[in-house]
């Protein structure tokens, strides 16, 4: 993580952003710094986890975490993002993003194979999935005045995916009744990007308005990956180097393995309103 952190400041700090913009002013006509933002919370927000893992010994299976095994689908998520204007024009942003859920003796309505485990109905299971996701972005003002700007966005970052599916109990065979016991657990890192744009506005001197939109779709091999990530914001400054915000975000990441694949893959989606404090330096 350390290395992505400094990859992602070093590549835009030595490629895009030339010495000449190191000056950055740190006054705004509001009175307000714009050199540093912190925006941070802690939410529970929807997510949906639709995920498959076809294992080492084959099996095609896809599970939804929130139908087949009774996750909540309201998720704990703490989120930090810290921008930095390095220019007049110009921003780096570093987001990180930790989520998880869990289900809990929750009875199998139907037959899945997880894993080339085969998961029967009937059987009791516990559950989890969580995700990391950390990003850098340069944003470039393509026009900027004193209380508005908007420009195109490009980021890169690397998601950490993991579950695990726990299950216990009798099923019916051929020759009578037998307990299992089952638990199978898969984990996948991937690198993603997105291209996009911003938006940033000031109606009144301590309230922002914020907009980002961020897509891209790759086919690496038998593979199709994905990440949609887009919000909509408002700040408000109560004090001029803290207030308080709240925003709508989504993001959707996909990765379609091919069908031989030993490996997880599927689709993670989470989306919803949030309230989080905003710290300006």
């Amino acid at each position: 993580m350390r290395t992505l952190v400094g990859g992602v400041v070093a590549a835009a700090s030595l490629v895009v952003i030339p010495p000449v913009f190191a000056q950055s002013p740190t006054g705004t006509w509001n009175g307000l710094t714009d050199r540093f933002q912190i925006d941070t919370g802690y939410f529970r927000i929807t997510a949906v986890a639709i995920l498959r893992y076809n294992g080492p010994q084959g099996g095609s299976g896809q599970i939804d975490f929130t139908k087949d095994l009774g996750e909540n689908d309201s998720v704990n998520t703490f989120w930090v993002d810290g921008t930095w204007r390095v220019g007049r024009r110009h921003q780096l942003k570093l987001a990180f993003t930790r989520s998880s859920q869990t289900g809990t003796d929750h009875t199998l309505q139907r037959d899945f194979s997880w894993g080339g485990e085969t998961y029967s109905a009937g059987l009791t299971a516990n559950s989890s999935t969580s995700s990391d996701i950390l990003a850098g972005y340069y944003r470039f003002a393509a026009f900027r005045n004193e209380r508005f700007e908007i420009g195109p966005t490009i980021g890169f970052g690397y998601l950490w995916l993991k579950a695990e599916i726990q299950a216990t109990g009798t099923v019916s065979t051929p020759g009578g009744s037998e307990s299992r016991t089952l638990d199978a657990s898969a984990s996948t890192g991937s690198v993603t990007g997105a291209f996009g744009g911003y938006a940033n506005a000031w109606p009144a001197k301590r309230l922002a308005l914020r907009g980002d939109f961020l897509y891209i779709k790759l086919s690496p091999g038998d593979s199709t990956g994905s990440v949609t990530d887009w919000r909509l914001a408002a700040d408000y400054y109560f004090f001029p180097n803290a207030g308080l915000g709240a925003q709508y975000k989504y993001y959707k990441y996909t990765y379609d393995r091919g069908i031989v694949a030993s490996q997880l893959g599927g689709e993670l989606t989470f989306k919803g309103f949030q309230v989080f404090l905003s710290f300006l330096f």
